[in-house]
């Protein structure tokens, strides 16, 4: 028998806000927008809070978000605005860590969309349920509805954001609880844990051709038209300039061959601080004519 589950969980003394967004497609950083908010604020370990809120993204939904969803722009037509309802989500964020399963592609929109909107991005602490999972169970896959089912969780799972707001508040409880058996008492220290989720969409340095927006064009059109990347990353391990063909983004991210290290990877697109198509790709963006003295990253 464990010597700590009769005791308080100190990992559940801050509140959580755990959200799940419904959007009209995977790519927020091409114009695809929350369209359904669900959130459930958890407080001492009981949900205390639940909101549930369509949206208008103001554009159409991509067919197979809205088969998966079963949001159809009737639904959608007569909802507010997200600038029209941030503040009631705000409110029930405040103060607290930010949960959510797989949560950059959740942060990911809801930064992208406060910044697009003029806003500063928050700064909550986040906990990813999904890097929590990992940790925890190397048995996988770890798709929301199937890890709940795995621990024995038990809902609906229609794909709508307050359902899966509730089961990945339950995940995130099952795990918490699992930790404070094990003597966890630091949240900061558990798997998946974030000190803030923030993207470098509108940060120095970048300059007008370099600019968050005109990277992602610059990417779209590659992948659009063939061709290869020159790119200067800022990851992790530090600046990385490199020769890259393009795959797909999704998220926050680009999936591309680097020809550097001669594999696939996937390079955060606000880590991309320059980036300039060559090859076919740069005469698409050009208008099929290069551009007068051009000259290559890797020429200067």
């Amino acid at each position: 028998m464990d010597l700590f589950s009769g005791l308080p969980n100190p990992l559940l003394v801050k509140p959580f806000a755990v959200i799940d967004f419904e959007t009209t497609g995977l790519y927020p950083a091409v114009a695809d927008e929350i369209c359904e908010i669900g959130l459930v604020r958890v407080e001492g370990g009981e949900p205390v809070v639940e909101y549930s809120q369509l949206v208008n993204p103001g554009r159409t939904m991509d067919p197979a978000a809205a088969q998966v969803s079963g949001i159809s722009p009737e639904m959608l037509a007569r909802e507010p605005l997200f600038e029209e309802v941030f503040e009631t989500l705000a409110r029930h964020l405040e103060g607290a860590v930010i949960v959510a399963h797989n949560a950059e592609f959740d942060m990911g929109f809801l930064q992208y969309k406060l910044v697009r909107l003029g806003r500063r991005q928050l700064g909550n602490p986040v906990l990813d349920t999904l890097e929590l999972a990992r940790a925890q169970d190397d048995s996988g896959p770890y798709t929301l509805g199937i890890l709940a089912n795995r621990l024995g969780i038990t809902g609906p799972h229609a794909h709508r954001a307050l359902d899966d707001a509730r089961m990945a508040s339950r995940v995130l409880l099952h795990y918490l609880g699992e930790y404070h058996k094990r003597g966890q008492d630091d949240l900061t220290r558990v798997p998946g844990y974030h000190a803030s989720y923030q993207f470098s969409i509108d940060g120095p340095g970048r300059g007008e051709e370099n600019s968050f927006g005109n990277v992602v064009q610059v990417i779209r059109t590659a992948l659009e038209g063939g061709g290869d990347l020159e790119l200067v990353y800022a990851g992790g391990s530090g600046r990385m300039r490199s020769r890259v063909t393009p795959r797909w983004i999704k998220g926050m991210n680009v999936r591309a061959r680097c020809h550097t290290r001669k594999e696939e990877m996937d390079f955060r697109l606000d880590w991309i601080v320059e980036c300039e198509a060559i090859g076919t790709a740069a005469e698409a963006l050009s208008g099929g004519n290069p551009k007068p003295g051009q000259q290559s990253l890797f020429d200067a």
